[in-house]
């Protein structure tokens, strides 16, 4: 059996752990409210003496009691990793719904009477025109009436440039503002860790201010988080942080390694038009640079666009330079801004065509009713710069009303090909003349349009409101394995109350079981 005396030291350790228990509780609870804090729990151990006494009883001995090593924090790594991925795809979702929620606003064609209004109206000029071709008055009126049309369509344009305008705004501020800020204030966190660690501290105060910061980064962008042991000595090993973007494909790009880090930078790609992000490596361009700098190294010049596919960064990428079935190779084919935008530019042209070959009776050059804004030319005609030419403008006749087949002047037989031109199916063809984009009238092809945004708006904002739910239900998850509950805490702490006490009355009996052998027992021997 163990000496007398070392009884002692296992009371002692009981109350130390039982203190150490009770104080740890309480700061649980004084932090029930603190934003990320993460539940703390002492680690116990149970000592044992690996000495023997040559005359003691072996079956009788016992253990030294227990020992608090440390204070951990409880959280699942599994749980966290499947909250941040679900992040990422809730704040794309909510990212993208409420980006076409506002090109949606652009065409709005249920409270106010827009463009296909005033289609109709158009067609209904014409239709008066044909009646009464020689008539100087609805000639006039009818110009006014393609004006208006131009002026919509010029509309559309500018608050389509808007909401891009908005969007690549507010990649600016989240790409230079957000994540970068963010980036370093975690490598900051690290080296604090790291620092800790060597002299012994958790640092769990620290690990929560980092993941807090990971929580938010994560809504950025599809980021991975790996941690490593690193031996420093025999008896002390401190974590090595990553934190990278993986794509589909297995790619990594480099944010995080402990306490360096790499910043993010956007620009406009001049050939293409498309918003680009890029990895700057200021941090790890000396060619004797550490290993772990070395693996910060990502190539500055490739865009990682391909790569950040969730998080709301992904999402504004998307609305920015989703070019859906116009897209060629590795281009974006999300259906986003650049794919409505090219779409009105391809009704344009096509509306400029049928009615410029209409009035040059074939020739599309011959007699434009419809020109750039300059006024000069006929092709590359597009939503932002559409207009009535400058002929028409000067002249409210200038509509060739007959191709003087059939009667020569006074006759509506080149007028009535206008009004057929507008309930006709057209071939509506993409920026290489060649293909097919759409077939059908002026007006289908704009409820096709418009039922494709509201199609992408409505099964976005479901996706988003899917993935809220799904997040919040992760997070409710995490937070009964990372959260403090009064509860649990309570009934925690009267437990650990009663140890001490428990301990307390153990030194007791202890104390006096060895004064009744010291002075109890050798007196009576006396």
């Amino acid at each position: 059996m163990n000496a007398t005396f070392l009884a002692y030291y296992v009371a002692n350790r009981s109350m130390e752990t039982s203190q150490a228990s009770i104080n740890t509780t309480g700061n649980n609870i004084s932090n029930i409210n603190t934003e990320g804090y993460t539940r703390q729990r002492v680690d116990i151990v149970s000592m044992y003496n690996s000495t023997t006494s040559r005359y003691a009883d072996k079956s009788l001995k016992t253990g030294l009691g227990s020992k608090a090593t440390g204070v951990s924090q409880l959280r699942d790594p599994y749980l966290d990793a499947r909250y941040r991925a679900q992040n990422s795809e809730t704040s794309k979702y909510s990212t993208i719904s409420n980006a076409l929620s506002n090109l949606e606003d652009v065409f709005d064609e249920a409270t106010t009477e827009a463009l296909q209004g005033q289609l109709s109206d158009f067609l209904t000029d014409l239709q008066s025109l044909s009646q009464s071709p020689t008539s100087a008055d609805i000639e006039q009126v009818v110009r006014s009436s393609a004006q208006k049309v131009t002026s919509i369509i010029n509309m559309y344009a500018n608050e389509i440039e808007q909401v891009k305008t908005q969007q690549v705004e507010d990649l600016t501020n989240t790409v230079n503002d957000d994540v970068n800020v963010v980036l370093e204030n975690i490598a900051q966190l690290s080296k604090q860790i790291r620092e800790a660690q060597v002299y012994g501290d958790n640092a769990n105060e620290l690990k929560d201010q980092r993941n807090l910061l990971v929580d938010e980064l994560s809504g950025y962008a599809n980021i991975k988080v790996t941690t490593s042991p690193q031996q420093i000595t025999d008896d002390l090993t401190i974590e090595n942080y990553e934190i990278s973007i993986v794509d589909e494909s297995g790619n990594k790009t480099y944010l995080v390694y402990n306490d360096l880090y790499n910043q993010l930078s956007l620009s406009e790609n001049a050939t293409t038009g498309e918003q680009e992000i890029f990895v700057t490596n200021d941090i790890a361009t000396d060619p004797n640079a550490s290993i772990e700098a070395q693996a910060m190294i990502n190539d500055p010049t490739t865009s990682i666009n391909d790569e950040i596919i969730e998080g709301s960064m992904g999402g504004m990428l998307d609305v920015i330079n989703g070019k859906g079935s116009f897209a060629a190779g590795t281009e974006n084919d999300f259906r986003g801004i650049a794919y409505y935008e090219e779409a009105m530019n391809i009704f344009s042209q096509t509306f400029a065509d049928i009615f410029n070959g209409l009035n040059g009776l074939g020739d599309t050059t011959v007699a434009p009713l419809f020109t750039t804004e300059d006024g000069t030319s006929t092709t590359g005609i597009t939503a932002a710069n559409i207009q009535i030419s400058d002929e028409w403008t000067a002249d409210g006749s200038f509509i060739v009303t007959t191709d003087g087949s059939t009667g020569g002047a006074g006759q509506a037989d080149n007028v009535l090909r206008m009004v057929a031109a507008m309930s006709d199916d057209q071939t509506f063809l993409e920026d290489d003349g060649t293909t097919t984009f759409f077939e059908g009238s002026f007006h289908e092809y704009m409820n096709g349009i418009l039922g494709e945004l509201a199609n992408d708006v409505e099964q976005n904002g479901d996706f988003s409101e899917t993935a809220d739910t799904v997040l919040t239900t992760i997070f409710t998850s995490r937070e009964s394995v990372a959260g403090v509950s009064l509860n649990e805490e309570g009934t925690y702490l009267m437990a650990y109350q009663k140890c001490y006490n428990a301990a307390v009355r153990f030194f007791t009996v202890i104390d006096e079981n060895v004064d009744k052998i010291i002075n109890s027992m050798g007196r009576a021997g006396l």
